[in-house]
């Protein structure tokens, strides 16, 4: 008799037993495939999208999961399957990733390149990506381990449920986000749900079963598809206005990307509540049978848990976007000569900054970065007056990354591939790139130019021009201060709430996920 702790190939009988552990070579090909895709999943909803809030371009994805299926697929081959064999496996992969990340390739490629710091490869990014990966794995065995779970239905009749499943879900979980943000995410917001929610219940009612514990575990899953194609994939807001039937000319198109806090702390707990409770009530209505409050109780425990981390941060954090101030008066020095090449000499002036990073996803949609500088520079070369308001999406020539406007807690210049290499590598906690204007003897001497700026050991910079781009008006094409001292900084109220929140869901599902399959181990004993 096959039980949960023997693990063999798939076929029309069942599960077919092989040695404790071990999987014959289809399964292992299978076995790994959907270990590398669960765990890229898990990794992109809460390691970039609820702990860092970023994304990187898509080689990064495709890469990694290659990567996890590379180790994954050589690691099961000799060491078979099972929660610590899963640990082992899981601990090698993340020590190869970090190695790869930190000595042979950036993130980012070929769009902005950009090698990650100490921090998030070692520091963070170690333990991080651990727990994402090994979660992966453990969603993996679970799945793998449900065969055969509830009895099967015909193809038509499931996937006539699973649409009705999902139009409810559909329905009620975007009603309810409409109603908490307060704002129509537009029709094909929910056509495209719609679209991954059939896809998803389908494939998890056919693969994981109906059950209480499956409908739990593939609500929570399908709540972070949810919030996960919303921060990478789906922004809202089409169609803006009139739906296209019989006009000839387009629609407006005022798309724009959810914020942080609407996203991950306001939409994401509706999703867990419904979608949960929904596969629930409808697993136990498809399979006829009546469900007790123990297991009303079981389901509703882990969903409950999840939301304690993400509403007590919703509460602490007030905007979607990080605040940003700098500040700075009195002597400065100006740069005289070629741009950081020249000769810095004694000058003053004033530089007054308030900005907001809406964080770093890969897209020229808004949220845009929010940038108010206004500076005043007088030195050997005369007084000049800069002001920008836009910030640098990209950079125009293609040249490195930007950060989309604002970079915080950063590594630039140098050989990081972002700014100058004329320059030394730097660490800023706040840095910036802009589009503005220059004047000087009460005239406009240029727009839409260049504009860096930089916290370092060394102080406050402020750059305007570039080495390749002299800006027309300036003596020697630019104009460089540097105040010895500033004040202000980022408000990292939502830094500390992402990696906070972030790491406690995350902790949550690992002890969810490992008392799922340690009692099944302990059953099938």
């Amino acid at each position: 008799m096959a039980t949960y702790g023997v693990i063999g190939h798939r076929d029309a009988g069942g599960l077919r037993p092989a040695a404790r552990g071990a999987l014959d070579a289809r399964s292992l090909a299978l076995f790994t495939a959907a270990v590398a895709l669960l765990a890229i999943f898990s990794d992109a909803a809460l390691g970039h999208g609820l702990t860092w809030e970023n994304d990187p371009y898509w080689t990064y994805w495709v890469t990694k999961t290659f990567l996890i299926a590379t180790v994954f697929g050589l690691g099961t081959a000799w060491l078979g399957v099972g929660p610590g064999r899963g640990a082992v496996v899981t601990a090698v992969h993340t020590l190869v990733l970090t190695v790869y990340y930190w000595t042979l390739s950036p993130i980012g490629l070929p769009s902005h390149p950009e090698w990650l710091d100490l921090e998030h490869t070692w520091l963070t990014g170690l333990p991080i990506h651990f727990g994402v990966i090994y979660l992966g794995y453990l969603g993996a065995l679970f799945v793998w381990r449900r065969g055969g779970a509830t009895p099967e239905l015909p193809a038509a009749e499931l996937a006539r449920h699973a649409l009705g499943a999902s139009l409810a879900i559909v329905l009620l979980g975007g009603g309810l986000v409409s109603v908490v943000l307060w704002e129509f995410p537009g029709v094909t917001w929910f056509v495209v749900r719609l679209l991954v929610t059939f896809t998803f219940v389908l494939l998890w009612w056919a693969l994981a079963g109906r059950d209480v514990l499956a409908s739990t575990v593939g609500g929570i899953a399908l709540a972070f598809v949810w919030a996960t194609y919303g921060h990478l994939l789906g922004p809202s807001g089409l169609p803006d206005g009139d739906l296209r039937i019989l006009a000839e000319d387009p629609p407006p198109a005022t798309v724009e990307w959810m914020g942080y806090r609407d996203l991950w702390l306001l939409s994401l707990p509706v999703l867990l509540v419904v979608a949960s409770a929904v596969l629930v009530f409808w697993g136990a209505l498809l399979d006829r049978v009546r469900l007790t409050s123990r297991e009303l109780r079981t389901a509703a425990l882990p969903v409950a848990a999840l939301l304690v981390p993400l509403l007590v941060a919703a509460a602490l954090v007030s905007g979607d976007g990080t605040d940003v101030r700098l500040s700075a008066s009195g002597p400065a020095q100006v740069g005289v000569g070629p741009l950081f090449g020249g000769t810095m000499e004694p000058g003053e002036g004033t530089f007054s900054f308030t900005g907001e990073d809406a964080g770093a996803r890969v897209s020229p949609l808004p949220p845009h970065d929010q940038i108010r500088l206004r500076a005043t520079v007088s030195g050997p070369r005369g007084a000049f007056a800069v002001d920008a308001d836009q910030p640098l999406v990209d950079d125009p020539l293609g040249r490195h990354g930007t950060w989309w406007g604002i970079g915080l807690d950063v590594w630039h210049h140098g050989r990081s591939g972002i700014g100058s290499d004329k320059v030394p590598p730097t660490h800023s906690d706040v840095a910036f790139f802009a589009l503005g204007s220059v004047r000087g003897d009460g005239r406009e001497l240029a727009s839409g130019v260049p504009i860096h700026a930089m916290t370092s050991d060394d102080g406050l910079d402020l750059v305007v021009g570039d080495p390749d781009i002299p800006v027309p008006g300036l003596p020697d094409g630019h104009l460089h201060a540097r105040w010895p001292t500033y004040e202000g900084g980022a408000d990292t109220d939502l830094h500390t709430a992402g990696y906070a929140t972030g790491s406690i869901v995350l902790a949550l599902l690992l002890v969810f996920a490992l008392g799922v399959v340690a009692r099944r181990d302990a059953r099938a004993a």
